[in-house]
């Protein structure tokens, strides 16, 4: 495959554990831009293979483009040809194959440890233990429950660079022994992110028996946090697995030419590079990435540089009574009165068939809170997972974000503009002034994994209209009591059209604005308010451009309250809806 001039046509392939999504990218006028998409269930299960579904995609995808994309007996046509078939060039991406038996070994609970966690979570692997220096007091006991996880894949770290090596020592021996016992076809592999020290000893002790990466300390400094190559490192130990134990990837693997990551990893990417380009410093601002879709929670935060990742399965178990905390908040979240069993038959249903589609009221408004209390329990793991986050799991977000950027099935299959923008509001409950964007194809984590070897195509793509501009959203933060002015919003129009919009206390009000046009706001607060510029009282000029919305003023407070009772809670969330489009 020639990589020396740029491709002209590249086809991305996204297969989610739901949907399998085929998006082609052609090069016009030196851009990059999206000439189309299909979407089709993804070929899962006993006797299915993946190529299947990817072929149905690829087919629509021909279809609606009018694009010759395949050879008479179904194989694609490469490279592209002077009369304007075929593609250049294949990105793969993935998040449905099986999760990764996966154990952490580090140091202290609140340090290493927790390090290791959090990287876990930000990839598909399947966490069966976290342990640390105190589980070395009990090693034959430990050394059983590791013979019985039988883990895939395992991280060493621990040890600061200069630090303590002991610890980190005694898990190489622990991992040495456990290859020993465990038969060679099963025994894990090691990615080794601690003190670099023992990088000899890990080389020396541990390369005859398993496959090691070793990689950069995930705490090369106590209060520094670099899980990125670890990341990076076990992304490919994945998609290399994969292909002995996920039906069809192989094969996808060999048409794409190795071009391969797992959709997490992607996102994380395009997080990082997010938080890189801000036009403020570093320290005062970050981008969000959320994704709620059929298979997965991604919550994310580009933030200094890197990407603080929260992906995981989304499972119905907590919605159907097993985490009573869960299951009541999604119930305090619903805009109709149901009951327990109207609302369970439906969670199930829902479970059995992830893509089913809602319909009547009473199942957009279960779609409405199950998109809430998916972000909110995403925001309560993040802040766990990485304490140096500005995120309060009550509070929401407490640093400036922009823009937050939406996808998954929950978000961009919504009937009208204001539900996904509510859902991101009261799950997310984002501070300051922001800019909500709907990535409505799902290319965010697929441009990502296609940056490595095609750096300028998320560049290209994210200038286009693929991503929706929802609108711009202002949230003031006052300690007035509800219902007290505590904002004045001058709105200067280029057609000269100025008028005045006053915000209340404990309100939610939108101010149309026309998509794509610009507009300058003055914000007027008054000395109890805080509107992001610097402090309560301090106000300033913020130019927008309309979004589907408009601009929307949340002064609802945070967190949000709600009224203890049913009746009153539903004609709130109600009025919430009506008031964004509902």
């Amino acid at each position: 495959m020639d990589y020396t001039q740029p491709p002209q046509v590249v086809l991305g392939l996204d297969l989610g554990a739901v949907t399998t999504r085929a998006s082609l990218f052609g090069l016009e006028s030196g851009k990059y831009r999206l000439l189309g998409q299909a979407a089709v269930p993804t070929s899962l299960g006993a006797g299915r293979h993946l190529g299947e579904g990817v072929g149905d995609a690829v087919l629509a995808l021909q279809e609606s483009t009018g694009r010759k994309l395949l050879n008479e007996d179904g194989s694609l046509i490469q490279p592209f040809t002077a009369t304007g078939d075929g593609l250049d060039r294949i990105v793969l991406a993935s998040d449905a194959g099986p999760r990764l038996r996966t154990v952490v070994l580090g140091m202290s609970e609140g340090g290493s440890v927790a390090a290791g966690r959090a990287w876990a979570a930000s990839l598909p692997l399947d966490l069966q233990g976290a342990y640390g220096v105190q589980d070395l007091a009990r090693t034959p006991d430990l050394l059983d429950r590791l013979v019985a996880a039988r883990p895939e894949l395992i991280l060493i770290t621990g040890g600061e660079d200069g630090g303590n090596s002991e610890t980190v020592a005694a898990w190489i021996e622990m991992v040495r022994t456990l290859c020993l016992l465990l038969p060679q076809e099963i025994r894990p592999e090691l990615i080794f992110a601690g003190n670099p020290s023992q990088h000899e000893a890990v080389h020396r002790r541990l390369e005859p028996y398993t496959r090691v990466a070793i990689v950069p300390n995930l705490q090369p400094l106590a209060g520094t946090l670099d899980l990125a190559p670890a990341q990076t490192a076990a992304d490919e130990i994945i998609c290399r697995r994969w292909q002995a134990s996920f039906a069809g990837w192989r094969d996808l693997m060999r048409i794409a030419g190795g071009q391969a990551a797992t959709l997490d990893l992607g996102l994380n990417r395009m997080l990082r590079f997010l938080s890189r380009t801000s036009t403020l410093s570093q320290e005062d601002r970050g981008v969000a990435a959320v994704d709620l879709g059929g298979g997965q929670t991604r919550l994310a935060l580009g933030w200094q540089g890197k990407a603080l990742l929260l992906a995981e399965p989304a499972r119905p178990e907590p919605f159907d009574g097993f985490d009573p905390q869960n299951y009541a908040e999604m119930r305090r979240w619903l805009a109709e009165e149901l009951d327990d069993a109207v609302l369970r038959t439906y969670l199930w249903i829902r479970a059995v068939h992830p893509a089913v589609v809602p319909i009547t009221a009473e199942e957009n408004a279960i779609e409405q809170a199950l998109g809430h209390a998916h972000l909110r329990r995403a925001s309560r793991k993040l802040a766990a997972h990485y304490p140096q986050a500005p995120i309060d799991a009550e509070q929401g977000l407490t640093a400036h974000f922009e823009p937050v950027i939406a996808s998954g099935e929950l978000l961009t299959g919504a009937p009208y503009a204001g539900k996904p923008v509510l859902m991101l509001l009261d799950g997310l409950q984002p501070g300051g002034v922001t800019t909500l964007v709907l990535d409505r194809y799902h290319l965010l984590p697929l441009l990502g994994a296609a940056a490595p070897g095609l750096a300028v195509l998320p560049v290209h793509l994210l200038e286009t209209d693929a991503f929706q501009n929802l609108g711009t959203v202002i949230v003031p933060r006052s300690t007035a009591p509800a219902g007290e002015p505590i904002l004045t919003v001058a709105v200067q129009k280029e057609d000269g059209v100025h008028f005045e919009v006053e915000i209340t206390q404990a309100t939610l009000k939108r101010v149309v604005i026309q998509v794509n046009e610009p507009a300058v706001l003055v914000l007027r607060p008054d000395p109890r308010t805080d509107v992001g510029f610097g402090g309560p009282g301090i106000g300033g000029r913020l130019k927008v451009t309309g979004g589907a919305l408009g601009v929307v003023i949340d002064a609802r407070g945070r967190p949000i309250p709600l009224p203890e009772d049913e009746e009153a809670r539903v004609a709130l969330i109600q009025r919430w809806q009506w008031m964004l489009g509902g």
